[in-house]
């Protein structure tokens, strides 16, 4: 056993557990190639077994379709089971408008994914080696990445395995050529119109000159980085979960007291904020440092009623001595135009339910000189009948609303009295209005 196998063989077996059912993600390169031969070599003894799985981004027209057909004869040469997705990537780069290597990872999880779902596989085997955790270091780098795009790629994720990310290209194409395998050249890696292709024949062999060990000393580092985003993303879960979050069937809501968040340290407010986003979402992608960096400011200068948009309809709103986070949906914001215009007759006497927001009023007619008890004051009140008229009715806050308080001669906005009584403003639709037939 040469020492490249021997390598290969220690590391799945710290990934790959007896009985795994991996799908394997071949593009025809020598890294998926050089992949799916070693998972084939160590099926057996490793109980484990193998599906293909491959797309063709129709972006380089006869090649695309070779590359397609070649991988499809490994795959029947091996009686290894294959899934294959024909979609034009460029094409659907308009629909997305994201450039043409993030609409084909998108589209390629999507699509590997499914299959798992669907075929009950385990495991997603894809080839990136440590030449690709050099660029996409370098890549995070150059865009201005914190501690964890500088990590670079992570070698399992969910149920993502990458056994050859600390194996280096030329290793890989020492194996095959020594093993007479055949593979496929994209000729497209050359093509420097892609960022990568830049960093990977220009910027790397640049670098080299200055430090000959650069791509060793970049995995290293990478290593180094990796245990310490552990510890700090460790810790930032632990002070999230000490604080509110719920769940309703038209929004999902966290909760931060200002005071308490600020007590923390500005290096993990900014990571509170991206876990808290992350917990609603379930995914970082979108939320950018200057979004963060838009919250932080709130959280050091909030005014209630500030209201900040992120990505995937989630709002930040500052309320009090508190900033809500929530994804608002749909269906949520239908119910709020709903709640405006619509109107519940209150039936006197007898009980009427306001549906939309949960609440039963209950009403009778008393005589002014009758003795009359409560349990609760707070929610009881008494009206000259003769004055309101008997068309009662239950509306919700409009803009422009203005009521006589007892005791004052003049009119106040509804809104200064909401103010005044701290009531958040994403709670101020939600409050039912008793008006009469003429809506005063």
């Amino acid at each position: 056993m040469d020492q490249f196998v021997k390598n290969v063989n220690k590391i799945l077996n710290s990934l790959v557990s007896s009985g795994d059912k991996i799908l394997v993600g071949v593009s025809g390169g020598a890294d998926s190639l050089a992949l799916l031969y070693s998972l084939r070599a160590f099926s057996k003894t490793k109980k484990i077994s193998l599906a293909v799985a491959h797309i063709n981004h129709m972006a380089r027209g006869f090649d695309s379709n070779s590359d397609a057909e070649f991988v499809t004869q490994i795959s029947e040469k091996m009686e290894l089971p294959f899934f294959l997705k024909e979609i034009d990537v460029n094409r659907e780069c308009l629909k997305l408008k994201r450039s043409f290597q993030e609409t084909a990872r998108i589209i390629r999880y999507q699509f590997f994914n499914k299959i798992l779902s669907e075929k009950s596989y385990t495991k997603i085997a894809l080839g990136h080696t440590a030449d690709d955790q050099v660029e996409t270091i370098l890549l995070n780098f150059i865009r201005g990445s914190g501690l964890k795009g500088l990590t670079g790629i992570p070698q399992t994720r969910g149920n993502i395995i990458r056994p050859f990310l600390k194996i280096y290209r030329n290793e890989i194409e020492s194996y095959l050529n020594a093993n007479n395998f055949s593979f496929r050249n994209d000729l497209s890696n050359n093509d420097s119109k892609y960022f990568r292709n830049k960093i990977r024949n220009e910027l790397v062999p640049y670098l080299e000159v200055y430090n000959p060990s650069i791509k060793k000393n970049l995995n290293e580092m990478s290593g180094i980085l990796e245990q310490d985003e552990f510890l700090l993303s460790q810790r930032t879960r632990e002070i999230f979960k000490q604080n509110f979050y719920f769940k309703k069937k038209d929004e999902k809501k966290i909760v931060w007291n200002i005071y308490k968040f600020r007590s923390y340290s500005v290096g993990l407010q900014r990571r509170l904020i991206r876990e808290t986003f992350y917990e609603i979402i379930g995914e970082l992608q979108g939320i950018t440092a200057f979004h963060v960096d838009l919250v932080v400011k709130l959280f050091h200068a909030p005014l209630t009623g500030k209201i900040i948009n992120l990505p995937k309809n989630v709002i930040v709103q500052c309320s009090y001595d508190v900033i809500e986070f929530r994804q608002v949906l749909n269906r949520f914001k239908k119910n709020n135009i709903e709640r405006e215009i619509l109107t519940v007759p209150i039936l006197i006497p007898g009980v009427t339910e306001i549906k939309n927001v949960n609440i039963m009023v209950q009403t009778q007619i008393v005589e002014k000189n009758t003795n009359f008890s409560s349990l609760n004051t707070k929610l009881e009140a008494f009206f000259d009948i003769d004055k309101t008229g008997s068309n009662l009715k239950a509306r919700f806050f409009r803009a422009g609303d203005r009521f006589c308080p007892l005791g004052m001669s003049g009119s106040k906005k509804l809104k200064s009295f909401f103010i005044d009584k701290k009531v958040p403003q994403n709670l101020r639709h939600r409050i039912p209005i008793l008006t009469n037939e003429k809506d005063d």
